[in-house]
């Protein structure tokens, strides 16, 4: 098949789905999209599992096309899992790149979701291990020992990324032809995403096993077949509904992709719930291998990608612009508040310096247009890089972010200008969205023209 391979998806079985999907939104800063209510028969055709019926919400990241989701069965009732452990057989530890490590296990510390032990490695190359509230491994990579240089951030504004999943299995060779030839991933030769010194960062210090590593172009899979401790199979009347990571998914952009990739597989011998459901919204149907590991195979149509939670539920506006100077000199004009009104509608003016920079972190700014009246305050800073602000007061929106993102280039300096934010009037979202899109992207040319004609003189 020309296309590459993509996961787009990892799926929780949770007691809680809202309480854990708010606790990955606040650990690692990620996106709510939507959620959704999923009954029979569809539900028994699909996942295998007779009259299930549950509640669904997802997540987003930084990549395009790829979501965390998590279900609470109401029928049938999920089984607690709390002996579980990484060497049992199944979906174990989940890997999320961050952008900013220290401040994202200071904030982990803060929500009471201590690490396991200390993080290994030096400064740049850092990982450390962390429970959620139901007791899945999490797994934060500062950076990862294998690139992905086909993938670009559709969001780079947000600061985390899932990246991997590690799967405990009871036969390296047996799945490593069921992943990699009947489903598609490529065997990352020579790649290594753990040796046996990490295992104590999840809990097994000591423990031996065999591992594999997998890849598609966003994702990575591990497998492991652990020697000791001896892996745990899974409990008896196991279901995918019972608490834990329940699979990953296999995302594809045509129905003629899915079309073939699913024949590939149940000719390669997976076993499919049913036929594949098309519902206009995305087709999809759940394969099993012999072993009991389910993966889903999915095309969701990007039109409806806010329907199947692809996309955050916020309104979302971009604009992006090349500068022909430095991130230096773009800077300087940018994050002068009170001259944006010379190349911005709105105007500002500072009425509260920074803490440590009068300009930067803790800086707040009166901002106005069009009769409106709004106070913002700096919430990051990263001089000559990158700084966010939120609004304190006005402008009929809550939960409100905007970020500013400088990349130096051969050719200049990329500016990324996004604002995210809910409405206070139902419905209210889209024309704002659109209007604010219109406003900014004049406004990112007026100070494109501004710091050229700076740097001209």
């Amino acid at each position: 098949m020309n296309t590459p391979r993509h996961i787009c998806q990892v799926a929780f079985s949770a007691l809680d789905n809202f309480g854990l999907r708010k606790w990955y939104c606040d650990a690692f800063q990620l996106l709510e999209s939507s959620r959704i209510l999923f009954f029979p028969p569809s539900t028994t055709q699909v996942q295998g599992i007779k009259n299930a019926l549950s509640t669904c919400g997802w997540l987003v990241d930084s990549q395009d096309y790829f979501q965390l989701e998590f279900f609470k069965f109401i029928n049938p009732r999920s089984k607690p899992r709390p002996d579980r452990k990484p060497s049992d057989i199944g979906y174990n530890i989940l890997g999320i790149q961050v952008a900013d490590f220290d401040k994202t296990v200071k904030r982990l510390n803060a929500m009471g979701s201590a690490p396991i032990t200390d993080p290994r490695g030096d400064k740049g190359n850092r990982r450390v291990c962390v429970a959620d509230p139901e007791g899945n491994i999490v797994e934060l990579f500062e950076s990862y020992p294998v690139s992905f240089p086909d993938v670009v951030a559709s969001r780079p504004e947000i600061n985390s990324t899932v990246r991997s999943i590690v799967v405990s299995v009871p036969d390296l060779e047996k799945s490593r032809n069921y992943f990699s030839e009947v489903l598609g991933l490529s065997v990352v030769e020579d790649g290594v995403l753990h040796d046996e010194s990490h295992e104590e960062m999840w809990g097994l210090p000591g423990a031996r096993s065999k591992r594999l590593l997998l890849r598609s172009a966003n994702f990575l899979v591990e497998l492991v077949q652990y020697i000791e401790p001896s892996p745990r199979a899974w409990p008896e009347g196991y279901q995918i509904c019972d608490q834990g990571i329940m699979n990953i998914a296999l995302g594809y952009s045509s129905t003629a992709d899915f079309d073939q990739a699913f024949k590939k597989a149940v000719d390669g011998g997976s076993r499919p719930n049913g036929k594949p459901v098309d519902i206009g919204v995305f087709k999809v149907m759940y394969v099993n291998d012999d072993d009991g590991f389910s993966v889903e195979m999915l095309h969701a149509r990007r039109r409806l990608w806010s329907v199947s939670g692809f996309n955050p539920s916020y309104a979302y506006v971009t604009n992006e612009v090349m500068i022909d100077a430095s991130p230096e000199e773009v800077w300087s004009v940018l994050t002068d508040h009170d001259t944006m009104g010379d190349w911005c509608l709105f105007k500002a003016k500072v009425v509260r310096p920074g803490d440590t920079d009068p300009k930067g972190l803790g800086t707040q700014r009166k901002v106005s247009a069009l009769g409106m009246k709004i106070l913002e305050e700096i919430i990051e800073w990263e001089p000559h890089r990158r700084f966010a602000y939120t609004v304190r007061s006005g402008g009929g929106v809550k939960d409100y972010r905007g970020d500013l993102l400088l990349s130096p280039q051969d050719d200049g300096t990329h500016l990324r200008w996004s604002m995210r934010f809910r409405p206070l009037i139902p419905g209210g979202g889209k024309p704002a969205a659109l209007l604010l899109k219109k406003i900014f992207a004049s406004a990112v040319q007026q100070l494109k023209a501004k710091v050229e004609a700076a740097k001209a003189v």
